[in-house]
Order: C-alpha cells, then structure tokens, then sequence
C-alpha cells in the first residue's frame, strides 16, 4: 500500500470515529430521537435507512423493531460503514445490509418497495427538497411510513448574526450576503408542508414537527474548534468567504466576539429539530379515512392544539374563527438591513483598527486555514498510526486479545509490544506549537508598601 493511500485511509478511520464519537451524540442523536419517537415498534417493516453514517439509527431500528424486520442502510463512506457494521449485533446479520449508497441512488430503486423509509438529517442538505422527497415517496409502500428530519430556519442564528456584523466591519459585503442567503435556505414547518402539499400528499397525511433545543459552549475558541462545528457549519462559512487572503482573522473576530457578548455567561447556539411523518395514503377512498385517522390520533395526544385547530370539525356545527398567528417578525429588520447594506459603511474607526490578535491566538487560529493534504515526510508515522488502529479494530471472532493475536500483528521483525510502536510514534510526532506565555500584569503598590 502507497504511503499516501494509507495516510488517506488513516484520516478516513480517524473522521469516522469523531463523527462517531464527538459529532453524533451532540447532533445526529437528538434528531434520531424524534424519529424513534413514531417507530411502528414491533413491526416487521422492510426498512430503508438512508445515510445511516456510523449505524448508530441503524441499531436503533433493528432493536426497536420486529425480529422479522429487515433494514437496508445506505452509506456512501466506507469508513463510516466500517464503524457500522462493528455496531450490529451477530444475530442481526439476516436482518440488515450495509451498502454503498446515498440518497441519489434511490432513483433507481423500484417503487412500492419499503413499509418505512428513515432519512435523518438527509433532506436538509439537497438542492431540491421537493424532488428528493418525491422519490422517497415513490419507493414507500401505501400504507407505509416516511421519517426525516432536518434543521430548521432558526438553527445557528445567534452565530451567524454575529458573525454577519464581523464580515460587515471588515467591508465583506459580498460575505455577509451570501452568509445571509445560507441562513435563508434553511427551510421552516410552513416551507416544508408546501412541499409536501405540492407533491399531492393531502394534509391528514403529514405532520411537521418541530422542537428547539441549543448546544452550550464555554467560550468562541471551544465553540470555533468544537468538532460539531468543525464537521458541520463551519464547512459552509469558510466557503462563503470566497478568496479571502486570510479567513483566519475573520474568524478570530468572531470569536472575540462571542466573548465579548457572552463574556458572563455561557455561549448557547440555538438549534431547531424537525421532523416531517408522512403516512403515505392508501389508494381508493378508504385510504384516505384510515389516513386522517392516524392524524386524528396523533392530535389527540395534545387536546389543547387539537381543541384549537380542529373546531371546524365539532359535532355542534359551530362555525370556525381564523386565526391569523403568522406574523412576519423579520420584515423590518429585513428592510433595515437592506438599506444599510446600500449605504457605503464607514472606514473602521480607532479602537476597531487597533484590535491586534494575540501570539497564542495568531498559533491556535492558523489552524483553521492549514491545508489538508498529504505530508510524504509523515509516511512513517502514519504507516505506524495505521498499524495501531487496524491492531484496535473491533474482531468478529475474538472478545479478548491475547498473545497469539499479539505475535500475529507484531511479527519478529517489528516491535512485539504496543508500548515499543508507541514510543516510535512519539518521537515522530511533531513537537507542539510554541505559545508564548502571556505577559505579567503590573500590580499596584498595596496600602502599607514602602519607597
């Protein structure tokens, strides 16, 4: 194997495990939750799981449904697929199949085929929800049962305001709109229930739901370097920067301005769950009665809302009230912004100008602009790194690692003993950067000093 193949395939095992276990209980769970929420428990579905990532929904479905269930999980990294199957138990293995696939393949897929089709965080990453919704509708079974969910408007707001008025102070007008066209793609329940209605799906057929929550974090350097945000939005907002001769800097502002605006208090980033339940209709008239039965039931778990919404359908005829609660709060602040984008700002001002970034923060920040490329000079290290993870990897056949399994990956002409290869990996690793220690403060002299 060429070094830089094994340097690749390194990065790929070390991404898949933060994404396993950093990334995935801070994000991919809490909107799995909402999902596990409607599982047909106990079913014998044929089910399509679609992007399972590192299988953690994936196990979820074959232990919350019937022992005659069936799941097809779709993965197009083979790390991830990797980390995967190590989490299926052995007697699951007439039960679920891991295949290379994303949510493009679904095209080709037959029709009527799946009772369920679980797609969590999938929907809200396409270029057309619309059409990636009509073929998961058209590969569901009538009758059968489609959950997805995706972040909504809403979701990272306060980060991006702040970060909007960075790129405005340092004259990034063409940033700050397009990071304002970003926040817009995100979609909102109403957006979504268009969509649905748009694809004939009728409204006793669907629910939208929607849950905020908010991720915590000490401080702009924990939130900036956090790997949630490192795998996920900050993709997105380094992108937007365009040709920026230093994003770096950007990013240092925002993260001065995070402590500044939180500096009491810890830094909440607001994050909106969503859910789309489709029950897909059955076809002839009955269908659509047992239809608006399973939305029936679903309201009656919350009378309130269904008291509310539902008055026009009261056995006592009396006639409905509109209620017009969508009231459009950002029209202004839309408008304002508008304007002041027109205006030419003005130059920065004296004590923006002489802000100056730290020697540790200029050490820690150029980080988020290092190249991800291959380094030949770290072949050795990384052949050495790849060793130790394929010597870690879980084994199918054996629960403990014993000596013979330790003489078979540290043959005689390597190393017997991890603790060797550990201390070879040391002595190649490069040594950290060198942060200057802050300088001392000037103390005053106290009440009862002399001179």
């Amino acid at each position: 194997m060429a070094a830089s193949t094994q340097a690749q395939t390194l990065r790929e095992q070390r991404f898949a495990r933060t994404i396993d276990r950093e990334v995935a209980p801070l994000w991919h769970d809490r909107f799995a939750r909402l999902i596990l929420r409607h599982l047909p428990r106990g079913s014998d579905a044929f089910t399509l799981d679609v992007h399972c990532g590192p299988g953690r929904s994936t196990y979820e479905l074959l232990d919350r449904l019937g022992e005659g269930s069936r799941v097809l999980a779709l993965e197009p990294d083979a790390a991830l697929r990797h980390v995967a199957k190590s989490r299926m138990r052995p007697e699951w293995k007439s039960r679920v199949y891991l295949k290379d696939g994303a949510l493009t393949d679904v095209v080709g897929m037959a029709a009527d085929t799946y009772d369920l089709v679980s797609a969590n965080l999938v929907l809200g990453e396409v270029q057309n929800f619309g059409e990636s919704l009509r073929e998961i509708l058209r590969v569901t079974k009538p009758g059968g049962h489609i959950l997805a969910t995706l972040p909504l408007a809403g979701t990272w707001a306060e980060v991006e305001d702040l970060f909007r008025e960075v790129l405005r102070s340092a004259s990034q007008r063409d940033a700050a709109r397009r990071l304002r066209h970003l926040s817009r793609l995100r979609l909102n329940s109403h957006d979504i229930a268009r969509s649905v209605a748009g694809l004939g799906v009728g409204p006793h057929h669907f629910v939208v739901e929607q849950e905020r929550t908010s991720l915590l974090f000490a401080s702009g350097r924990e939130f900036l370097f956090s790997p949630v945000i490192e795998h996920g939005p900050l993709r997105a907002w380094k992108a937007i920067l365009g040709a920026h001769a230093k994003p770096q800097e950007l990013f240092w502002k925002l993260k001065e301005a995070i402590d500044t605006y939180y500096a009491d208090n810890v830094f909440s980033v607001s994050v909106v769950l969503g859910l789309l339940h489709i029950r897909v209709p059955e076809r002839g008239s009955a269908a659509a009665h047992g239809a608006a039965e399973t939305a029936g039931e679903y309201w009656r778990r919350f009378p309130e809302l269904d008291a509310l919404f539902q008055r026009a359908e009261r056995a006592d005829g009396e006639e409905d009230i509109d209620i017009d609660l969508d009231l459009d709060m950002d029209a202004d602040a839309d408008a304002d912004e508008d304007v002041a984008a027109a205006e030419p700002e003005p130059p920065p001002t004296a004590s923006s100008s002489s802000m100056r970034m730290s020697a540790e923060d200029e050490a820690i920040f150029a980080l988020l602009d290092q190249p991800t490329g291959t380094n030949d000079d770290n072949a050795e290290l990384d052949a050495l790194l790849d060793q130790v993870l394929e010597f870690a990897k879980p084994q199918d056949e054996i629960e403990e690692l014993d000596d013979a399994l330790l003489e078979e990956v540290f043959p005689e002409d390597k190393p017997k003993r991890p603790g060797e290869t550990l201390k070879r990996i040391k002595s190649l690793l490069p040594p950290p950067p060198v942060i200057p220690p802050p300088p001392p403060t000037r103390r005053g002299r106290g009440r009862g000093s002399k001179g």
